[in-house]
């Protein structure tokens, strides 16, 4: 039933209804109790979208995560995918303002997080990569607004959602294949930049979990650099020549082409099988060249369009309880990469 019918059914205004339903102005008590009946039988309910539209609500959502460039592109396809699905709820005034810090650089992640507190954001988007800063600044603040996880979970968080893969299940699923390319193979590296991000350690745990009960097989933890190319070259030269027996390595973020560079150089792709993270322009190159074998995809487009739909949902739909997002696991060999 609309305002419309109950105020046609009531013999009285549709303003006498409109105040009667939100408690302001002033109305007969008589008039009051008679619209108030109508309804309980009818079971009128609000139109939260309508409602929205009526007063013009505008929405700013921060956006906190790492610099677009960074991490070979991956956080912009993120920002893409947040500002495709803005476009796409372009009715109900959603304006996004990014917040991007440099990781792992504490400071830097501190001073992007107290200028998102001083824009005066109604919610926020937070890749919480940083898990334990993060956690701490959210718990601090003394202007929270409703947030939504992104990219990776945040356990033991206040988030109303999260949109991300289950990181585990992805090292898990990356150990499968690679034993699928190599099942004779008795030594396998797991090249791993920032040492404490959540997600990235998951997938390394998940990795390792499926060589677990094979007693001779071994898997190396290789702690590799994002940027500094040199350091992260030696890093591999120790790992190969300590380990002839090496005949594969997983990367748990989208460095898998740098990777590749690196086995080009020593000329070395022949015996080694290289699984990585993330379809970003340089790992598609690669993958159809056939200098990477696989990629595990996360859709970050994809999560950002999911994101800004949990925003709608919670501001103009006014649902009170968020609905998590577990991104799927998708699978991409040069064969079926479009």
């Amino acid at each position: 039933m609309t305002v419309f019918e109950i105020a046609e059914k009531a013999g009285v205004s549709i303003g006498t209804v409109d105040r009667v339903l939100h408690n302001r102005g002033r109305v007969s008590a008589k008039t009051k109790e008679k619209i108030q009946r109508i309804i309980d039988e009818e079971g009128y309910q609000p139109n939260p979208l309508a409602r929205h539209l009526r007063r013009k609500d505008h929405i700013r959502i921060g956006v906190l995560i790492p610099r677009h460039d960074s991490e070979s592109g991956y956080w912009r396809l993120v920002w893409n995918g947040l500002k495709k699905a803005v476009a796409e709820f372009s009715a109900f005034s959603f304006t996004l303002q990014a917040f991007e810090f440099t990781r792992p650089n504490e400071r830097s992640l501190k001073t992007a997080f107290r200028k998102m507190e001083e824009a005066d954001c109604t919610a926020w988007i937070i890749a919480p990569i940083m898990q334990e800063s993060c956690m701490a600044l959210i718990t601090a603040s003394e202007v929270p607004r409703p947030f939504i996880c992104i990219d990776s979970p945040l356990p033991g968080s206040s988030a109303r959602s999260t949109i991300a893969q289950d990181p585990f299940r992805g090292g898990f699923l990356a150990g499968r294949i690679m034993d699928i390319f190599v099942p004779a193979g008795t030594c396998f590296g797991v090249v791993r930049p920032y040492t404490g991000a959540y997600n990235l350690n998951e997938r390394s745990r998940g990795f390792n979990e499926w060589f677990a009960a094979k007693e001779t097989v071994t898997v190396l933890d290789c702690i590799c650099s994002e940027d500094n190319q040199k350091e992260t070259y030696e890093m591999l030269d120790s790992v190969f020549d300590g380990n002839p027996d090496l005949s594969g390595l997983f990367t748990v973020s989208s460095i898998a082409h740098k990777v590749a560079d690196y086995l080009d150089q020593r000329k070395s792709k022949k015996r080694i099988t290289l699984i990585g993270y993330d379809l970003v322009p340089y790992n598609e190159r690669y993958l159809k060249t056939g200098k990477i074998d696989c990629l595990i995809s996360q859709r970050p487009e994809e999560q950002g369009r999911l994101a800004i739909q949990e925003i709608y949902k919670a501001f103009v739909l006014q649902e009170k309880k968020g609905t998590s997002v577990s991104v799927p696991l998708d699978i991409f060999f040069k064969e079926n990469l479009i």
